[in-house]
């Protein structure tokens, strides 16, 4: 049984080393479409929390799907939260809305969110940002 708990251990530092460096986090996009889609988050993790906002908050941040450094899912708390997203190989942010989870231990930004940070083209090459957060107030 302890064998086995530090084997666990051991994975969740070695994931925390690829999704985590020098406290960034792994940043990918997702053509979620908000406007495409009228803005409507059905499908979405937190629709069942959200929904019922008004188009206007709803279209008021760019779209973004959380999970915190260990991969675990994040709970309904952080539904319709902001973040401030930056890119620190260009100074580049962006606030986006917290609207859906992810799995890879980072962070999904929408399309347009993601472009407005990646200045330089970098992540569209390497398919990923670097990047860091901060939560900040809606």
């Amino acid at each position: 049984m302890a064998s086995k708990i530090v084997r666990w251990i051991a994975l969740c530092f070695f994931l925390a080393s690829i999704l985590c460096v020098n406290g960034e986090t792994f940043t990918t996009s997702n053509p979620y479409d908000s406007a495409g889609r009228n803005y409507n988050i059905d499908g979405l993790f937190c629709a069942t929390f959200d929904s019922k906002q008004p188009l206007e908050w709803r279209k008021e941040y760019l779209w973004a799907a959380y999970c915190d450094q260990a991969g675990k899912p994040m709970g309904s708390s952080l539904c319709g939260t902001c973040i401030q997203v930056k890119n620190d190989l260009t100074g580049e942010n962006v606030t986006v809305r917290i609207l859906d989870q992810c799995q890879n231990g980072g962070l999904v930004l929408e399309t347009d969110a993601f472009n407005a940070i990646d200045g330089d083209g970098q992540g569209k090459n390497n398919g990923y940002l670097l990047t860091t957060y901060k939560f900040v107030d809606c």
